[in-house]
């Protein structure tokens, strides 16, 4: 036996010493196009068995099975080499720069440029990117993903979940960038699919904007969809189910709860407690509701009103390909999605064709086709945030300590001591009737370019585009009975529930159709080291809109809603209008390189508006950018060789806007009919025609100048990535409304619009990243920090006002209230201090600003908090691929602004919200605002004292409920993948990828219980969602 062992052991080691023979070592350098060493290569053998890195001389040492093997160098930035060794054990390696990446092409206005070459301050996310956020509005894929973009998402409803977006802040003063989808200017953000998308970008600088001219003061985004490829025919499916729910929402009280702190705060009102609005009966009724009990129960109406989970299902089926005289891709999707509140959905259904042919050689056409239907839907009481009697807030006002339901069925209604109606969300939902909303949508391009034979680098260019869409809104409202009970009679009676009184029908119908057309001269050539490029572009448009309303109630029958069948006309709602735009515009740009060393660009746009006077219709919008190249230099290449690029760039110019005007042709007056007959003809009162405000005959354009700075740099092929832009914004002449009057003998009314105000805004863009590749795992780390604030430098305001009352000197959109000093201890505190009407120990101390021992609206109001437009944003994008395996994560966030949960209202009330007061507007309340209210036994607290008063000082609006809204979120998360290709082929396809992702999994947050984004809490709000998705890729 022991002879056996030796054996075995023996033939063991044998078998290693083969083994260890048949390894053979390779070793070698690894050098760029400049014969510099290349660090962190990656050298793998066939089969990806055995691998090594490059060190700081681009050495490398590794063991191969065999002489003939293969070995796989690859490096980010560079073309991955396959090399046999036909027997060879030392090697010298020359990697070759990817001119892909060196070439990479960037959108700008009107045209395409080399990354490289691009002086303007523009950022840009692709096709890849975008697949990797969740599914749901295009817009609101973009929050951190862009340095310079503020996105603010503020609702969650089905149809209503586009984000905001502001491009450095709100700085111009002017809204929302102009949006602009291959080359065609449109008014909004566009609705189509992701799948159709190869990039977007936006457009921060005015040399980068100036070719849009008037509309570009805020800045642009351009979005550019996907087109055919020399290739055979691929077919790709994309499909997904995405499963969501509410983010952060309160929890409020529930039945038992609500009636003790509701006598709990009539106790610390002064209320005796023989009469407390709950008996100890009747708690015990709401507690422990028996069988015969039918009208107290424990009831939480947003567990009823939401879904557990919401399903959204995505399907897009698109095809591509093409030869070198023809290419093409079309696309066709399906999104269809349902509301987390029941009754509540959205669906759009679009299609995409764009083709590129070469007619000639010199001859290029091209025709894209695109559109979509979509359909929103929710009940006649609306779920949308802010809507007076909607579903939410209903919602907020119903009594927990109700049944939802009589024992047969009609549902039980919460009549408030505040006059707030039959209050029953679910009835509201399901009872109210309906809101539907479709909008048609089409765009046709078509583009011809001629390169004319006799001088070389010179075309001819036409695009000619038009634009088509209808929106037709039909809203109706039922009648319905609910059980409204009355707590202070403790009765209950049939009566109608609050939304409507009568059977109403109300319909609009809006539709828009325009066109702009675009000839142009480009010429791009190359003369030894000079390289020159150069547009000259006329552009003119034309918006038609029309408009038009009708209305009926006192429906006999409801089984067809349809205005014929209504017997009272709702003559407020009849009416109807037409208005007409036009635009024309000549856009020059001139480029020019040396040597790919010192780049120069200068762009103009030449507008005309018809919203201002003829004199001053028309203005030049002039913008210039240098850059250098620093890394061509060759003194640089010598002393920083790790350094493959480094660019310093500078821009200024400036733009214009009449945006702010609302409506064209305001230099002539317009006349309205009064609304009641007031003027006597004998004795008969009529109705008469009126002149409007007087016109402003020296209404100019808006101005905004525009500086920026900015540096990219790339380090250790691709290791370090560092770009940073600075920028300085300044606007003149600002376009502000007036309402004031004069005295009669002056003429009643000052001019409509006047050019006074000025703003500034200033800030900066950090994007760093990292590129690596290890063997067969390739990562990428990209972060991006934003920063701009804005300042009033002049505004129309009274002359008179104190200092510490003017806007001029702060930020735009800044909150305004009362300031709080604490909460008063006693009342000793309470007799020694001023204070705003009946207060008590526990109510916030406010501070009296101006001295005269009273607080006043007049007199106190001051700047209490940052504007709700985020300052700040920022994103870090993880992404990283090894062996089939994809996994992409965004952090995303926004910094220096403020949440406000008073109640600032349309009517310009201020005042309490459910989210500062208990119990206001006798509804319920959220768990926090009792639990961690001012209580004799708990003076410390977070919150002012616990009481139904709704005189108290507790919610007024004031700096103790203005937030910190800075917050950092999961934006999203995706792991995929994809099936290896030699099985996937087996199964007759291309590419099979399966993925998990989700989205806005969880958020920090100085806001509790709420989410930072949303935009108030005056009737409630539609919370972002949460969201889990299971999607599938397949290529045919």
């Amino acid at each position: 036996m022991k002879n056996k062992y030796l054996c075995l052991l023996f033939l063991l080691f044998s078998l290693l010493s083969m083994s260890a023979h048949a390894q053979i070592k390779v070793e070698g350098n690894v050098f760029d196009e400049n014969d510099i060493p290349l660090i962190g290569v990656s050298v793998v053998t066939e089969g990806g068995k055995t691998g090594a890195i490059t060190d700081v001389n681009g050495h490398f040492s590794i063991m191969v099975p065999n002489a003939n093997t293969h070995l796989t160098f690859s490096y980010v930035g560079y073309i991955t080499q396959k090399l046999p060794l036909k027997g060879k054990k030392l090697l010298k390696v020359i990697m070759k720069e990817d001119a892909n990446l060196l070439d990479e092409v960037v959108v700008v206005g009107y045209g395409t440029q080399k990354k490289i070459n691009v002086t303007g301050a523009i950022a840009q996310v692709d096709n890849k990117e975008l697949k990797m956020a969740p599914s749901g509005s295009l817009s609101g894929m973009l929050a951190g993903r862009l340095p310079g973009l503020i996105s603010k998402q503020s609702s969650g409803q089905p149809g209503a979940d586009g984000a905001n977006l502001y491009i450095r802040g709100n700085g111009a003063g002017d809204g929302s960038p102009l949006i602009v989808i291959d080359g065609v200017i449109t008014d909004y953000f566009p609705s189509f699919s992701p799948d159709e998308v190869e990039s977007i970008t936006i457009l921060k600088d005015a040399t980068a904007a100036a070719v849009y001219g008037v509309r570009a003061a805020a800045g642009v985004i351009l979005i550019t969809t996907k087109r055919g490829a020399v290739q055979k025919p691929t077919v790709t499916y994309n499909g997904s189910l995405t499963l969501s729910q509410n983010t952060d929402f309160p929890k409020f009280l529930n039945g038992p709860d609500y009636a003790y702190w509701y006598n709990k705060a009539q106790l610390l009102d002064g209320v005796a407690e023989e009469n407390l609005r709950f008996s100890p009966e009747e708690i015990d009724r709401i507690t422990n509701p028996g069988e015969n009990e039918h009208i107290y129960g424990n009831t939480d109406w947003f567990d009823l009103l939401f879904r557990n989970t919401a399903p959204t299902y995505t399907n897009n089926v698109s095809v591509s390909g093409g030869t070198e005289k023809i290419k093409f891709f079309a696309s066709v999707g399906a999104y269809n999605q349902e509301g987390i509140i029941k009754r509540t959905s959205y669906d759009k259904y679009n299609f995409r064709s764009n083709m590129d042919a070469k007619i000639t050689d010199n001859f290029d056409l091209s025709l894209d086709l695109s559109g979509y239907v979509s359909e929103q839907d929710e009940p006649g009481a609306s779920a949308g945030v802010g809507s007076y009697a909607s579903i939410f807030q209903q919602a907020l006002l119903s009594y927990p300590y109700l049944k939802p339901y009589t024992a047969d069925g009609m549902p039980i209604a919460s009549i408030n001591t505040a006059g707030n109606g039959n209050n029953n969300p679910i009835a509201a939902r399901d009872l109210s009737g309906n809101n539907n909303v479709k909008k048609t949508y089409f765009q046709g391009n078509i583009a011809m370019k001629y390169q004319l034979p006799f001088v070389k680098g010179l075309s001819v260019k036409l695009n000619a585009s038009y634009l088509k869409n209808y929106t037709m809104q039909k809203k109706y409202f039922l009648t319905y009975d609910v059980y409204g009970w009355n707590q202070t009679t403790r009765q209950g009676n049939v009566e109608t529930g609050r939304i409507a009184n009568k059977v109403s029908l109300n319909q609009w119908f809006t539709e828009s159709e325009g066109y702009t057309i675009q000839p142009a001269l480009e010429y791009s050539n190359k003369f030894g080291k000079h390289a020159v490029s150069g547009l000259f572009l006329y552009e003119f448009s034309r918006t038609d809109e029309s408009s038009m309303s009708a209305g009926r109630t006192d429906f006999p029958i409801t089984d067809i809603m349809d205005l014929n069948y209504g017997l009272e006309v709702n003559k407020d709602l009849v009416k109807g209008g037409h208005s007409q735009a036009k635009r024309a515009g000549y856009v020059i740009r001139l480029n020019y390189s040396y040597d790919d060393k010192y780049l120069l660009e200068f762009t103009s746009r030449i507008d005309a508006s018809t919203a201002l006077p003829k004199k001053y219709r028309w203005g030049i919008f002039p913008g210039v950018s240098v850059g250098w190249r620093l890394s061509q230099e060759d003194f640089f290449k010598e002393a920083v060789p790790f350094m493959e690029n480094l660019k310093i760039r500078a821009s200024v110019g400036r733009l214009g806007s009449d945006r702010a005007i609302s409506n064209t042709m305001t230099y002539f007056s317009t006349a309205s009919l009064s609304a009641d007959p007031t003027v006597l003809f004998g004795t008969s009162p009529q109705k008469y025609l009126g002149l409007s405000s007087p016109v402003n005959p020296l209404l100019k354009w808006q101005l905004t100048d525009t500086y920026n700075i900015g540096i990219e740099s790339s380090m250790w092929n691709g290791l370090l990535g560092v770009e940073l832009d600075v920028f300085y914004m300044k606007t003149t002449r600002s376009l502000e409304s007036q309402s004031a009057n004069f005295p009669p003998s002056l003429g009643s009314y000052y001019p409509t619009y006047i050019n006074y105000g000025s703003h500034d805004n200033r800030g900066f863009e950090l994007v760093l990243s990292h590129n690596n590749q290890i063997r067969d795992f390739t990562y990428r780390v990209r972060g991006n920090l934003s920063w701009a604030r804005n300042k009033v430098l002049k505004m129309t305001e009274d002359a008179n006002v104190p200092d510490y009352k003017r806007a001029t000197g702060g930020s735009m959109g800044r909150y305004w209230g009362f300031v709080a000093d604490g909460l008063f201890q006693s009342e000793e505190e309470i007799a020694h201090s001023a204070v705003f009407g009946p207060t008590l120990p526990g109510d916030i101390k406010l501070k009296d600003i101006n001295g005269d021992g009273k607080i006043t609206w007049d007199q106190d109001m001051v700047p209490i908090g940052r504007s709700n437009t985020p300052e700040m944003m920022f994103g870090l994008n993880l992404g990283a691929e090894w062996k089939g395996f994809d996994f992409n994560m965004l952090l995303q966030g926004a910094a220096l602004f403020d949440v406000n949960l008073c109640g600032l209202y349309s009517s310009g009330i201020r005042d309490d919200t459910f989210y500062t007061r208990p119990f206001y507007a006798d509804g319920n309340t959220p768990y926090y605002l009792v639990e961690g209210a001012w209580r004799p036994d708990h003076t410390d607290a977070k919150y002012p004292r616990l009481g139904i008063d709704s005189r108290s000082n507790g919610g007024k609006f004031s700096s103790w409920w203005v937030v910190d809204g800075s917050y950092v979120r999961l934006k999203s998360i995706q792991l995929g993948y994809t099936i290896p290709k030699k099985w996937s082929k087996k199964a007759g396809f291309e590419r099979i990828r399966a993925y998990v992702a989700g989205g806005n999994l969880f958020t920090l947050s100085h806001l509790e219980h709420m989410d930072p984004e949303m935009p108030s809490v005056n009737q409630g709000y539609y919370p972002q969602q949460r969201t889990y998705e299971f999607g599938l890729n397949v290529t045919f």
